[in-house]
């Protein structure tokens, strides 16, 4: 059995998500859904307006059940086994505290397009979430493209750097082939170009390491070896610049429709952990992306 989390907001990301497991073409009957609404209450609350709190925390659940009507009506028939619950509390930590409870293969959540900074200014809770969850997530943006055959068969881009966090990565997404259906992984190592002081100084070691294809061997080879294990299909790419930007679009290029990235590495993904990769790859990707623990 699959456990999977769903943060319901009544956003149309979080729709769009819901979307994503109405076409999923796999077992149902495998997957558990839990669809999670969190209300948040209000700053302050004046019991000499006339409103006690029983009375407040009544509407805000009938709010909650409302979102998640909307988000049931989405799924339609199926054959998953669906829970829904409605939470009050603030919806980035209450979301964190649920997934730490129910501890599910993986939580899935809508993701905007405010931004980085903008995300953060306005309180984005896929942002403060993404990064903070103890199992893998999935981001789905409103307009995000979904697979065509989910659970059935689905094409990967998964970025790698050689670190242990990388790997790990790349044997949870081939732990879950299970779940996606036959996988076809390319996984895909960017090497950032030579800086211009390195490119003037004598051909140290460390730079012909970081210049050559050394590297990229060393960063595919392990994670190749995972998928080859497996018995899952792949393909091997080394890329030259920065992934920040990379990523979203070679994964357009060929064809992906899911990205699969760890959310902590080494070198040019060094920031991974903070989401200067990650969330910035969710931000500007066609397609979900799932950030892998």
């Amino acid at each position: 059995m699959t456990n999977i989390l769903v943060a319901i907001d009544g956003s149309e990301a979080a729709l769009q998500a819901c979307r994503l497991l109405a076409g999923y073409a796999g077992d149902r009957s495998a997957l558990h859904i839990t669809l999670l609404n969190v209300q948040l209450p209000p700053v302050h609350f004046f019991p000499a307006a006339g409103l006690q709190q029983p009375v407040l925390e009544k509407a805000l659940i009938g709010q909650g059940a409302l979102e998640l009507a909307r988000a049931i009506e989405v799924l339609g028939p199926n054959g998953f086994g669906l829970e829904s619950v409605v939470r009050i509390g603030r919806p980035a930590e209450t979301i964190l505290e649920e997934a730490r409870a129910r501890r599910p293969d993986v939580l899935i959540m809508g993701s905007g397009r405010q931004g980085l900074i903008g995300g953060y200014a306005i309180g984005s809770v896929a942002l403060r979430v993404a990064p903070a969850a103890d199992c893998s997530v999935l981001l789905v943006r409103p307009g995000s493209q979904l697979p065509a055959e989910f659970g059935k068969s689905l094409r990967v881009t998964a970025p790698v750097d050689g670190s242990a966090e990388s790997k790990r990565a790349v044997e949870r997404l081939a732990a879950c082939a299970g779940m996606l259906g036959r996988l076809h992984v390319d996984l895909v190592h960017f090497q950032p170009g030579l800086s211009l002081a390195a490119s003037i100084l004598p051909p140290h070691d460390d730079v012909l390491r970081e210049w050559g294809s050394l590297e990229s061997d060393e960063a595919l080879s392990s994670s190749a070896q995972v998928l080859s294990a497996a018995g899952v299909a792949y393909e091997v790419h080394r890329v030259g610049g920065p992934p920040d930007v990379g990523i979203a679009s070679f994964a357009k290029q060929h064809a992906a429709e899911l990205i699969a990235m760890a959310t902590r590495g080494r070198g040019a993904m060094h920031h991974l952990f903070m989401g200067s990769v990650a969330l910035r790859t969710a931000h500007a990707s066609d397609m979900p992306v799932a950030l892998m623990r």
